[in-house]
């Protein structure tokens, strides 16, 4: 049994929690895709230090931070739903990505399959490969299905 003495503690606590679990409720599927694609952003910018010399190669490192793109990735491309076409929030999502879905589903396939293949390197050369690879598969999708920012 919880002691009233504790309750002023556990009252805000489960209030915090609660409102949390708000937010995330009405995140819709753009921020969920949006946030997907940050989280592969942040990823994309350790692999960039590695690439520049910024940071040695660690294949731990790369694992770790492929690992974080991959997941990136799912959360981004299961949020591509009908009807999320159209914001708010604004999205740079192009008509395409709906209308030829099966061009679509080939630019996540490449994607994730860059992104394996960066998780498997062992060495700065395999990893400068798996790199080029990887920028190309978020090239492809890019420029068929992502409008740029203006």
């Amino acid at each position: 049994m919880v002691k009233p003495a504790n309750m002023s503690r556990i009252v805000p606590a489960l209030a915090v929690l609660l409102g949390l679990g708000t937010a995330t409720a009405l995140a819709g599927p753009i921020e969920d895709r949006q946030a997907g694609m940050k989280q592969v952003g942040k990823a994309m910018g350790a692999f960039a230090g590695i690439a520049k010399g910024e940071a040695a190669y660690d294949a731990a490192v790369v694992k770790t931070n492929a690992d974080s793109m991959l997941e990136g990735f799912k959360n981004a491309f299961a949020n591509f739903t009908p009807g999320s076409e159209m914001g708010p929030p604004e999205t740079y999502a192009k008509a395409e990505i709906w209308s030829d879905p099966a061009g679509f589903k080939a630019a996540e396939d490449a994607a994730l399959k860059a992104v394996d293949a960066m998780a498997a390197t062992t060495d700065e050369a395999g990893f400068k490969t798996a790199l080029g690879g990887l920028g190309e598969a978020c090239k492809g999708c890019h420029t068929k299905f992502r409008r740029p920012k203006e």
